[in-house]
């Protein structure tokens, strides 16, 4: 790209849009670097200052891959912004991002108004209920008090305990102030602080009884809330999802830090626009050397009533099942998860529709408020009356698997209901895709009436992106913790324990591949032991008496745990191990990766389609070849005697948390089927 064009390109949001659309990252990097008159690898580690937190800690080459990766979502923020301001700001922000000069920051600076407190946008009166999270030496509350003095309860959230004495002190001559020794998140936690008491500690995922106290502002706060302002070092997105209830039911003022991490300044606006549609959006930048200081504000319409009226029609998506009906086990995986957390987090009615498989449904237990909709049978007669019936008061239908027998339930559903939604989420591994017929008529008819198609991994999306004609989405098999009993993270709580989960000695699962490995090593690692927990088939008990002849004495190092219907049991163990173990020959993406990747546990896999997902590109675990017993003993010995092996179990829970948790991905898929509606 010549330098004249660059720079036109970079005159405008929409041209700056369209060049990261058009042109690749090199192209880009290289321009940038060669106005700036710096080497592009140079460029690539340049220290972006405001993004400090994650995965996307302040290197150049994430703000640049997080603007191609995501850029309809930077048009879509672009889009709802309310006033000329605001796309000014934004714009300049989106330059400093690709190239990163101050003349950008100070374009898009605002000095003359208090930050979260701009009147232009934040108008406040007597019974404005003000919640501070982030309060750190009351500095915010007192300007709050300064511009809007007549108030009616002001709420303050501080960790730092050195912070909390100062702000105590500063806020006690002030009236109607709870002052709360504690930070906020999605629910009730307890946090390690790092930092030394600044405005820029922040909480890192270390959990313990001695650490921080973390509340949920929707268990924390009984009465109506006016304004929330966060500024909470890259925990707003958590901190958002515990104010859900108030967000959604309250409609209040909101003012958040979207600087911490890259990704927070398009996905903390659509965040709050998946909770409660109807807020009109500004952005605001208050400071000049470094990139730090941006807030988004959430401002509800001054017709309220009318948006009101326009959210309380809920959605309704229903599951329906491609088999006879739903097995017990899938109503707390995605095919359950995801219409509960649409009926939880965004107040759809949600369903899931199908014969009854299995005599008891215990799981349903688990996800109250979705409607099991027990048809006559499984027949396709069943499911074809069922949706000719509903398929107008459906407004999204979720297909798992692009089974045949999905394919006339499209058909009808989109007869009756053309406006309808339908998501296909193909549990794609590259076994069961390559045996598609993808060019036939049926099949491409079928997938072409699909709204949203999704794969769990990103090298399938990679894949089939590449061989369909069709449009494939990455949403991952995330975890959501149904029961509240995961137990915290912690290191210092586990064992030296190998865990596999999963029905063992099935072909697909290779168990004896593990099995073989862990007897090969066991002398290098005598005080370490080995946990499987499911089902046995018959052919592996024929196995196991054979092992147990040739290893009589790792009878008391290899323990069998039986099939864990109970989750709390299944977590206790998924804590306590240091390595999950998965030696499958072929898979999707397994549920059990993401819940051991919580639990904080390294991963060794074999190269299924997503090892590189499952291990971050190996950052929290390692890969063997496919049935390669002494190259799976290899990664085990390895894992087990690493020196780093706890930054390693640490960096799984953090990246599970960035990447699989559930609700989040439920609320991108959310605005996927119905966000362009709002």
């Amino acid at each position: 790209m010549e330098q004249q064009e660059f720079l036109h390109r970079l005159s405008s949001y929409q041209a700056m849009s369209e060049m990261l659309k058009t042109y690749s990252y090199e192209e880009i990097l290289n321009a940038a670097a060669d106005l700036i008159r710096i080497a592009p690898n140079d460029l690539e580690h340049y220290p972006m200052g405001g993004y400090s937190k994650g995965r996307t800690s302040g290197a150049y080459r994430f703000t640049l891959q997080d603007l191609q990766r995501n850029i309809l979502s930077y048009d879509w923020l672009f889009s709802r912004l309310a006033d000329d301001t605001s796309r000014i700001v934004f714009s300049n922000l989106v330059g400093y991002r690709i190239v990163p000069a101050r003349s950008f920051l100070e374009a898009a600076y605002d000095g003359e108004h208090p930050q979260y407190f701009d009147k232009s946008i934040v108008s406040c009166d007597g019974n404005e209920v003000f919640v501070d999270c982030g309060g750190f030496t009351g500095d915010t509350t007192e300007e709050f008090i300064r511009q809007f003095p007549d108030y009616k309860h002001i709420y303050v959230y501080e960790p730092s305990p050195d912070n909390m004495r100062i702000c105590r002190d500063n806020l006690s001559k002030y009236k109607n102030i709870s002052i709360q020794p504690c930070g906020v998140g999605e629910r009730k936690d307890f946090l390690s602080l790092e930092g030394s008491g600044s405005s820029s500690s922040f909480m890192l995922g270390q959990h313990g009884e001695q650490g921080i106290e973390i509340v949920a502002l929707d268990e924390n706060i009984k009465e109506k809330v006016t304004f929330i302002k966060m500024d909470v070092e890259g925990a707003e997105i958590p901190a958002l999802l515990g104010a859900k209830k108030h967000i959604r039911d309250d409609f209040p003022k909101l003012a958040v830090c979207t600087y911490h991490i890259v990704s927070d300044m398009w996905e903390i606006p659509r965040l709050i626009d998946t909770i409660r549609p109807g807020y009109q959006f500004h952005i605001r930048h208050y400071h000049i050397p470094e990139n730090w200081e941006t807030v988004i504000y959430a401002i509800p319409p001054k017709q309220a009533k009318q948006t009101v009226s326009a959210y309380k029609k809920r959605k309704r998506v229903v599951a329906l099942s491609a088999e006879e009906g739903w097995m017990n086990i899938q109503l707390i995986k995605e095919c359950g998860s995801i219409p509960y957390l649409l009926y939880k987090n965004h107040g759809c009615l949600a369903g899931m529709a199908g014969g009854r498989r299995e005599k008891e449904y215990p799981n349903a237990e688990y996800i109250k408020g979705v409607d099991m909709k027990f048809l006559p049978d499984g027949s396709m007669r069943a499911k074809t009356d069922f949706l000719r019936k509903e398929a107008t008061d459906i407004d999204a239908l979720l297909f798992r698997g692009p089974y045949f027998s999905y394919h006339p339930l499209a058909e009808i559903y989109k007869q009756q209901n053309p406006a309808g939604k339908i998501y296909l989420a193909l549990d794609a591994n590259s076994n069961w895709m390559d045996r598609i017929q993808w060019e036939a008529s049926t099949f491409s008819r079928f997938m072409e009436q699909c709204d949203v198609i999704g794969t769990s991994g990103r090298t399938m999306q990679k894949y089939l992106n590449e061989k369909w004609p069709w449009n494939i989405e990455y949403i991952p098999n995330g975890f959501y913790d149904f029961t509240g009993q995961m137990p915290p993270y912690s290191f210092g709580q586990k064992e030296n324990i190998i865990l596999t989960v999963g029905r063992l000695g099935t072909p697909q699962k290779a168990t004896h591949i593990l099995m073989e490995a862990f007897a090969r090593i066991a002398g290098d690692i005598p005080d370490w032991s080995l946990h499987l927990a499911g089902s046995r088939t018959p052919e592996f008990e024929d196995y196991l008496n054979g092992f147990w002849e040739r290893f009589p004495a790792l009878k008391e190092r290899i323990l069998f745990l039986g099939n864990l219907a109970d989750k709390h049991a299944l977590y206790q163990e998924y804590a306590k191990a240091k390595i999950f173990a998965l030696p499958s020959v072929w898979e999707g993406f397994p549920n059990v990766i993401p819940e051991a990747l919580y639990a904080g546990d390294a991963i060794a896999i074999t190269k299924i389609d997503e090892y590189a997902d499952a291990t971050d590109c190996g950052r929290c675990g390692m890969a063997a070849d496919i049935g390669d017993t002494e190259g799976f003993a290899g990664i085990l010995l390895r894992l087990c005697q690493r020196e780093d092996l706890e930054q390693l179990c640490s960096r799984a829970h953090a990246y599970a948390k960035e990447t699989y948790d559930m609700e989040k991905i439920t609320a991108r898929l959310y605005y996927m089927l119905f966000g362009k509606e709002q």
